[in-house]
């Protein structure tokens, strides 16, 4: 390897590194969702990376500081690759919410069901082709990780559709997106035979790691299903893009904790019910 690559890739290194090990752990969860109000949780939150861009005390001004500091770390993160190596990173973590656009626009045209369904396997057909540009090691590791993303989501729609609004096994399939770590189609449309969640908890434990009885639990075992996978790529040898990838998924389940503990904190609900709404390990 070059002396200027080995030199770039050591400093992205070391800089994932040290802002994983900011990365907010669960007993400092538990702080913020017993803050009595929007203040004390802003100067909680003082001790934090995110306190350089939380610049008003309110819920809006920690959303905006929240999506600041992603940005920030996006753009600082990112600006050594080049082009090829930058797609997946712009398809997984910009086009993604720019989806929802898309949708919303759409979301008066007759059958707007199939149009969504057409966005998002033109979507998934985008992110298969950008990880065909890169080196297969780091092809497998991201493939790893945006596939655990969407089993996510599969197992999410599995349980809104065919469990809670009973739909059939062919209206529920047709909401599940083409992509997969482990539950590809074919397990995901033998999983709809399942008539509960205890019952999909036996099917499916195995991989995720864990058992659940409940939507709460069963949302936690996901995300720590998701997790696990993210911090697989943590002590690979040598760097791998799938580094910043992982550091930048972690960042934004980190956030998507902090927005449910201040709208909790807004809305004045009990830390232990704020805590519940949060998935962070």
């Amino acid at each position: 390897m070059p002396l200027g690559k080995a030199a770039k890739y050591g400093y992205l290194n070391a800089h994932c590194h040290v802002v994983r090990s900011q990365l907010i752990d669960r007993e400092k969860l538990k702080e913020l969702a017993s803050s009595r109000s929007i203040g004390e949780l802003s100067s909680a939150l003082n001790e934090t990376a995110y306190a350089p861009f939380i610049t008003s005390i309110s819920a809006e001004g920690i959303h905006h500081g929240l999506s600041r500091t992603f940005e920030h770390q996006r753009h600082r993160l990112l600006g050594f690759f080049k082009q090829r190596e930058l797609e997946i990173f712009t398809l997984f973590f910009v086009k993604k919410y720019a989806l929802l656009d898309d949708k919303n626009a759409l979301i008066n045209v007759s059958n707007p069901e199939e149009v969504f369904r057409q966005i998002d396997k033109a979507y998934i057909d985008l992110l298969k082709k950008s990880l065909l540009v890169l080196p297969l090691s780091q092809r497998r590791q991201l493939k790893k990780m945006v596939g655990s993303y969407f089993d996510l989501l599969n197992l999410y729609n599995l349980v809104k559709f065919r469990l809670l609004y009973r739909q059939s096994v062919e209206e529920t399939l047709s909401y599940m997106l083409p992509f997969a770590a482990h539950f590809k189609m074919d397990e995901l449309s033998s999983l709809c035979s399942v008539e509960n969640l205890q019952a999909l908890s036996e099917r499916v434990h195995g991989v995720l790691g864990g058992k659940f009885d409940s939507y709460d639990s069963f949302r936690k075992v996901l995300y720590r299903y998701h997790h696990r996978l993210l911090q697989s790529v943590w002590s690979g040898y040598p760097f791998s893009i799938a580094l910043p990838f992982s550091l930048l998924r972690l960042i934004e389940i980190e956030m998507m904790d902090l927005r449910a503990i201040t709208e909790g904190v807004s809305f004045g609900l009990d830390p232990k019910e704020i805590l519940s709404m949060t998935v962070g390990t």
